[in-house]
């Protein structure tokens, strides 16, 4: 019993609770896009060739080219993130499984946008810059795996680990749009990412019949910096249709990682601290979109390309000899995003409504040393709700909600010593998310 859970305790320490195996492979920026932008998000996050205010600057820059009055738009987003974590019961043979699902919550509200648009007087045609800042990465989250296993003399093997996790990316852009036709717009914006993750992991493990312990807290900040350009263009072949395509180049994140834990071993205090910096690639994002209006309706759809098998690491020796281990891990991905618009003139109202599915970036299951393990059961996907209220001839209050559900799985510390049946833990995670922006025309 005393080697079990002294084997139990080193693996604890190696794996986090919902990293899914992917361990310090699983990087927070790829295909984690929270949106901004309530126009855009209650119809499914969707805005290549429907956006019609600043925050095009992102969506598609060529799309600032119909707007014909300056703009100021601000906004603010809230999320409130749920997580289930279970491990199926009867983990051993000898011990009766007395706790296997914990739950956690985690409420953020964030400022969101902040954008201006200026119209440039033109002979003919139209010409608009953009300047702002965009929240578009969350990295606000949590989860809490806590299983307790007893024998028949009450003796427990207690296990129990929270993940607290904060921060995001802001992406600070300028851009332009103008008509090259009259049904003809091209667009560049430049952006700068920049932000910060903060990583909190608590663990403790207890076991009442060798009278084993061991606990503590690793904290992990990664800050990052990168530069990309994203061209776009929008065409619009008759007063029904418009089509968009964007393409967004690749960036070199420089990241700056520090890592910090501090625990106990029985008696034995445990330290580590250290600071490395590496380049993260992030590869090119191609998307195109369709919107069709006839009459107060609108409906629009995005698809959105990424393969981020193609991720690597730079300018880090040691960080560039995972680059194969990535290329293993994740996949290419589509996004599809798409929604409804009903405009009410009359009211000065439009009622929306949209769907998404944005995969989760690596593959559903893959080999980690030996095993085959099951990463994902089920992709990330939601539906959203909203409306736009002209509230008089310059000011525009929009609000979106946006429901969204996937479904993790990992092979917990534990599972090279239970039941091979039993040995798969879930992580069930919801978030609902509310967007309200500002938008003032003058």
């Amino acid at each position: 019993m005393k080697s079990l859970s002294i084997l139990l305790c080193v693996l604890i320490a190696s794996v986090t609770v919902s990293a899914q195996d992917l361990g310090g492979l699983e990087e927070v920026t790829a295909g984690n896009i929270f949106g901004f932008g309530a126009r855009q998000m209650s119809m499914g996050g969707a805005g290549i060739a429907s956006s019609l205010d600043g925050a095009a600057l992102y969506y598609n820059p060529a799309a600032l080219a119909r707007i014909h009055k300056i703009e100021l738009q601000f906004g603010l987003s809230h999320q409130k993130f749920h997580n289930e974590t279970t491990q199926p019961p009867n983990r051993y043979e000898s011990l009766a499984s007395i706790r296997n699902t914990a739950q956690i919550d985690q409420t953020k509200t964030r400022f969101g946008t902040l954008n201006l648009t200026i119209p440039v007087p033109t002979y003919r045609g139209s010409l608009s810059v953009a300047f702002g800042v965009n929240r578009i990465m969350s990295f606000d989250r949590a989860a809490l795996y806590h299983v307790i296993d007893e024998d028949p003399s009450e003796a427990r093997l207690d296990d129990y680990a929270k993940e607290f996790e904060t921060g995001g990316i802001y992406v600070y852009s300028g851009g332009a749009g103008v008509d090259i036709s009259p049904n003809l717009s091209l667009g560049l914006g430049l952006n700068i990412y920049s932000g910060k993750d903060e990583f909190n992991y608590d663990y403790a493990f207890t076991d009442d019949l060798t009278l084993y312990s061991e606990s503590g807290r690793r904290r992990i900040t990664e800050d990052y910096i990168g530069i990309s350009a994203k061209g776009g263009l929008l065409a619009r072949p008759n007063e029904h249709l418009s089509l968009g395509l964007t393409i967004e180049s690749p960036m070199d994140f420089q990241v700056e990682y520090t890592y910090e834990e501090n625990g106990l071993v029985l008696d034995t205090i445990i330290e580590d601290y250290y600071k490395i910096n590496y380049d993260l690639t992030r590869p090119f994002i191609f998307g195109g979109g369709v919107a069709v209006r006839s009459g107060v309706f609108l409906a629009t759809a995005d698809a959105e390309y990424i393969d981020w098998s193609q991720l690597s690491y730079n300018d880090n020796p040691d960080e560039a000899s995972l680059n194969d281990s990535l290329a293993l891990l994740y996949r290419d991905v589509l996004n599809l995003r798409g929604g409804i618009e009903f405009q009410m003139p009359s009211a000065g109202l439009a009622l929306r409504a949209g769907a998404f599915l944005n995969p989760l970036p690596y593959r559903k299951e893959g080999m980690i040393d030996t095993r085959t393990v099951k990463f994902i059961d089920k992709d990330r996907k939601g539906f959203s709700a909203g409306f736009g209220w002209l509230i008089d001839d310059v000011l525009m209050l929009e609000a979106a909600y946006v429901r969204g559900t996937y479904t993790r799985m990992y092979s917990p510390a534990n599972s090279a010593y239970v039941n091979p049946a039993s040995s798969m833990a879930t992580a069930e995670d919801t978030f609902n998310r509310v967007y309200v922006t500002m938008s003032y025309r003058y």
